[in-house]
């Protein structure tokens, strides 16, 4: 039997895993009332029989098993030992039991935030999300006192320390591609390439309906950014299938959006995608109507922003699909995808448009990014054939 949503504890001791609490809790449909930062009320929950505990990073995984920061507890117990043990690992949890929690703490900030979504799943809906197979490692407790926990984590801030995103004010042209290592990101650095793009997840069955790809192209982009400190804009595209029969477009939008931003949020580094870019399409039947294509759009950028106030949220579409659904309505930023670029120009136009994608060029580069200049959007891409980082701009 699976555990009630209301009956399901998600708990973090430092901030930056407070906010995978909250990514797993909407993926899985868990209330945001059920995330705390708080150690006594973890605590007193892990004692309780009938609810289930989620210790979602390392720092909450050491303070349930051992306390080592010595923090003040429902039973007075010092620091060094508590009584809780920890569910088996390596597979699924659905059913609560008093003095025992679960251990959603990764050797990486990306695995903690996978177990997170797939423990807090698995709980409350018996099987792990479509498109997820096995949990990644789970760490082991330790006695540490982790540097930045704290033992009522307030509140999550996203917005301090972040790097400014590059001032786009004319016609910039960057490039995409599939960058599956972070010297190929540093590779379209060096060759003056003003901006970066990537598809970093494909469309699935169900819920959250993207899934991030095994080369974690993104990943490679923030490190290549970590190191380096450049300039460049960031266009972070999202594959993400429609809704499944009997679950709403809003529904679906905001799960996938959700699951991106947390993704996003736990990339190293302090520089984050200038535009976080659902691409719909993929699995299952597609919006029929300019109402249901809208919904969706709108469940996506709702689905960051509960993660995330600082990613901005947009959307890609193609020039038939902007005019037949009414795309030019929508507030948030779209990209349009063009092609061929040779000789070709936009026949659309409004207001949200901030760039299009375009494909495929050729080397020398020169006249295809001249070309989509001409075009008038600020943040644009080309694409050579084999996704890869060909040659330079000019």
């Amino acid at each position: 039997m699976t555990v009630r949503p209301e009956h399901v504890l998600l708990y973090a001791a430092t901030q930056g895993d407070l906010v995978k609490c909250y990514a797993a809790a909407d993926v899985a449909g868990i209330p945001y009332s059920q995330c705390t930062g708080d150690f006594q009320t973890a605590w007193s929950k892990c004692a309780d029989a009938s609810t289930l505990v989620i210790a979602v990073g390392g720092a909450a995984l050491y303070a349930l098993y051992y306390n080592p920061c010595g923090w003040s507890n429902p039973a007075a117990t010092p620091a060094g030992h508590t009584p809780f043990t920890v569910e088996p690992a390596g597979q699924g949890v659905q059913t609560a039991r008093a003095n025992t929690f679960v251990n959603a703490a990764g050797y990486t900030a990306l695995d903690s935030l996978t177990l997170a979504v797939m423990l807090a799943y698995y709980a409350v809906h018996g099987a792990f999300p479509r498109g997820y197979a096995s949990l990644p490692a789970q760490e082991v407790p330790q006695r540490v006192c982790v540097t930045g926990s704290s033992p009522h984590v307030v509140g999550v801030s996203v917005s301090q320390g972040v790097d400014p995103s590059p001032t786009v004010s004319t016609p910039s042209v960057g490039l995409y591609a599939s960058f599956s290592t972070e010297q190929e990101v540093l590779q379209a650095f060096q060759q003056g390439w003003p901006g970066v793009a990537t598809t970093t997840a494909l469309g699935i069955e169900t819920s959250p309906y993207t899934q991030v790809i095994a080369s974690q192209p993104d990943l490679h982009i923030a490190r290549a950014f970590a190191a380096t400190g450049h300039s460049a804009w960031w266009l972070s595209f999202w594959t993400v299938s429609w809704p499944e029969a009997g679950k709403g477009f809003y529904e679906a939008g905001y799960a996938a959006g959700a699951y991106a931003a947390s993704q996003v949020e736990a990339y190293p580094g302090t520089r984050k995608p200038d535009f976080v870019i659902l691409d719909p399409e993929g699995y299952n039947n597609p919006a029929s109507t300019a109402a249901e294509f809208q919904s969706f759009i709108q469940g996506f950028v709702a689905g960051v922003k509960s993660v995330s106030q600082r990613l901005q949220p947009a959307f890609y579409v193609n020039q038939w699909q902007y005019v037949t659904y009414d795309l030019q309505t929508v507030a948030e930023p779209c990209f349009l995808a063009i092609a061929p670029i040779e000789g070709n120009r936009p026949m659309v136009s409004g207001s949200n448009i901030r760039g299009y994608i375009a494909y495929y060029a050729g080397c020398p580069a020169t006249s295809y990014v001249n070309q989509v200049k001409t075009w008038g959007g600020l943040y644009n891409t080309v694409q050579f054939r084999d996704s890869g980082v060909d040659c330079p701009p000019a």
